[in-house]
């Protein structure tokens, strides 16, 4: 039966009920080339990521696995990606300091490339890896996410043989001579080593550097050893501290001794040069000192004439004021602060010494009151 339109209205009716009709078929057609599309483009990733030759992983900020990729998996000997998804990778560090200097590392710096660290194999057997990684933050510019991509270089360190020593020479130099592995611990200290730590070689040797460094100093000693495997030879100031807790600055020279073409151990040689940081420092409290005496001066004599001015002009006003009159004792508290200032004032043209007290942010400005 063929239906007749008897009126415009029934025409419009028809042509928009046509046009919404086509509308939803378009809709549905484009979804779903979009989900297949979207369904598409996610397989050729996961593809992609489990083909690529580098591992890449995923941590959250706490140390739980949430994406990595099969070659990270058959890595430390999984089957799967999968089997790793949610794992502690606290598990996978020989030393578990290591990954709290990593994260600390990352969140000072933004990003870490290539730092070797000691890893292990679901088996326990050991591992060295490369690691470049990166900070993911949130909204907030908090830290959420660990981006990051290994390499595995074990064959690029030797394992552990006798322990290397000195020849005689060297033993006895002026200089700290030190050997050290590729995780920071001592193997070999000279003489003037021993003394300037006061412990025994026998107590030194097994020790992993960073108990003799200051805990925000770890991370440069870390990224110090890092640079050493990456380049062959690096140069460092690092702060140590003796038995009895004197820190002792130390200019550090060392080069990486390969055996068998592969990375041996490290050998550091550092000269002490705690006086010169000393002098360098009284040198900058001189400079800081002569600079504040120079910006007090130079201020106090500014201020001296207005405040003058503005003292004679208030005397007069505050003359011709009536006690009890409500400009007369707003006048007086002008007066209060006016001395105040000349106090102040006062006591910057006296400063003697430099003293400084927190402000905001970290921010230290001049202590006048010590001072003066």
């Amino acid at each position: 039966m063929v239906s007749i339109l008897t009126s415009p209205a029934d025409v419009r009716r028809s042509v928009i009920d046509a046009r919404q009709a086509h509308a939803s078929q378009f809709r549905r057609m484009v979804g779903r080339s979009v989900k297949g599309f979207i369904d598409s483009s996610a397989r050729w990733h996961v593809d992609f990521m489990n083909n690529v030759p580098a591992a890449v992983y995923r941590t959250t900020f706490e140390g739980k696995l949430v994406y990595c990729n099969r070659t990270f998996a058959r890595i430390f000997g999984f089957d799967s990606a999968g089997e790793l998804i949610g794992y502690p990778v606290i598990r996978l560090y020989r030393n578990k300091k290591d990954r709290g200097i990593l994260i600390h590392s990352v969140m000072q710096r933004g990003r870490i490339t290539d730092l070797p660290v000691a890893l292990a194999k679901r088996d326990g057997s050991p591992i060295w890896c490369a690691i470049t990684a990166r900070g993911i933050l949130d909204d907030d510019g908090i830290v959420v996410y660990i981006d990051g991509m290994i390499r595995d270089i074990t064959g690029e360190i030797g394992e552990k043989g006798e322990i290397p020593s000195f020849n005689g020479a060297i033993s006895a130099g002026n200089d700290v001579t030190m050997l050290f592995d590729m995780q920071g611990n001592i193997l070999n200290v000279n003489s003037t080593g021993t003394a300037l730590f006061g412990y025994s070689i026998d107590e030194l040797r097994g020790k992993a550097m960073t108990e003799f460094i200051a805990p925000r100093q770890q991370e440069l000693f870390i990224l110090f050893i890092s640079d050493i495997l990456k380049f062959g030879s690096e140069q460092v100031v690092l702060p140590l501290k003796d038995r009895d807790g004197k820190v002792h600055h130390l200019d550090w020279h060392a080069m990486l001794v390969k055996k068998e073409n592969r990375a041996h151990h490290i050998k550091g040689v550092a000269r002490d040069i705690t006086d010169r940081i000393a002098q360098q420092k009284t040198k900058s409290n001189k400079e800081k000192m002569e600079g504040v005496l120079e910006m007090a001066g130079g201020v106090a004599h500014r201020l001296n004439q207005p405040l003058t001015i503005v003292n004679n002009l208030l005397d007069e006003v505050i003359a011709e004021c009536r006690p009890g009159d409500a400009s007369y004792e707003k006048m007086k508290i002008v007066q209060d602060q006016i001395n105040k200032m000349n106090e102040i004032t006062q006591k910057i043209s006296n400063v003697k010494k430099y003293a400084a007290m927190d402000y905001v942010a970290g921010v230290k400005i001049v202590d006048i009151d010590k001072a003066s």
